[in-house]
């Protein structure tokens, strides 16, 4: 193996770590928020609940944008590794990039969703 393809791997690696770390943020960010939304979000004001929430999205957002620029990094490395040993799969793919980012803005929009929900209750 060339210094090249060491060197390569080595960047498939930390971008593939970085990557599951920002995920990691982004989890963090929303259990928090649905915590807060449970423990207090009836009790907060509308100014109060809509700051939290612009936080909450901008945040979130961040980290899931972050984490699909690290995995569009590593699906490139991992593009160029299979370039120089065809036989071998490096377990990139841009599909599941993709559907991961949609996953997590699906996620920032359901605890939004949450807020609303315990903001206003149905009564029956």
């Amino acid at each position: 193996m060339t210094e090249y393809e060491l060197q390569v791997q080595e960047l498939l690696t930390a971008t593939s770590l970085a990557s599951i770390e920002t995920f990691s943020y982004y989890l963090t960010i929303l259990a928090s928020y649905l915590v807060a939304t449970y423990l207090a979000g009836s009790k907060l004001s509308a100014l109060q609940a809509l700051t939290v929430s612009v936080l909450f999205v901008f945040g979130a957002y961040a980290t899931a944008y972050s984490s699909f620029n690290y995995m569009s990094r590593a699906v490139e490395l991992a593009d160029a590794l299979e370039s120089i040993h065809p036989d071998r799969f490096y377990g990139a793919q841009p599909f599941a990039r993709n559907v991961f980012l949609g996953l997590q803005i699906a996620g920032i929009i359901a605890c939004l969703k949450f807020m609303w929900d315990i903001r206003h209750p149905k009564t029956q």
